[in-house]
């Protein structure tokens, strides 16, 4: 176990599968791109979906990047061809980030779901209704973001929020 999980060990917990009837809290990140937080009624419309399929938001701001702060988030797809334009584009503009908690479904899967594919073009034909079909431009341009395991989540969040603790939001509100 890495030593973000150790520290989170309590977060980690809460964001196993249920194997109850019992409802557990847990916890995403998500992102609302550059070209969604541009776009007034875009972004409303997607803040309302969240609010509607159960989502809290335990934190949220918005804020922009440089190039070295998109880097840094972005450094796993270092080397892959489109790093360099989700870089550029992460760091064109203002964007909205939210940690995400739900009360009765998996947080991760349930917002990268209502995300749907990464390539807009793939959403649109398979998954009509999700935002990226919705709002997305480009594979790049794809409205927006959202951790794919809890240690992404501890780690892109960190990021974002440096001096917000996830354990103790989660031991003041589930």
């Amino acid at each position: 176990s890495s030593g973000i999980n150790a520290e989170y060990g309590e977060l980690e917990k809460c964001n196993e599968p249920r194997t109850s009837n019992m409802q557990r809290l847990t916890m995403t990140l998500a992102l609302l791109k550059p070209d969604v937080y541009a776009h007034p009624i875009h972004h409303k419309r997607i803040l309302k979906l969240i609010e509607k399929e159960g989502f809290v938001v335990a934190n949220e701001k918005v804020t922009s990047w440089n190039m070295n702060q998109a880097d840094k988030f972005y450094e796993e797809h270092r080397g892959k061809f489109f790093h360099q334009r989700l870089v550029e584009f992460m760091s064109s503009g203002e964007f909205h980030a939210l940690v995400l908690a739900h009360h009765t479904e998996e947080a991760i899967t349930k917002w990268r779901s209502m995300l749907g594919f990464t390539k807009c073009y793939k959403a649109r034909q398979l998954n009509p209704d999700s935002i990226r079909s919705m709002y997305g431009l480009s594979d790049t341009r794809n409205a927006g973001h959202g951790s794919d395991s809890i240690e992404s989540f501890l780690k892109e969040s960190s990021i974002i929020f440096p001096d917000w603790d996830p354990t103790e939001w989660l031991a003041n509100n589930s």
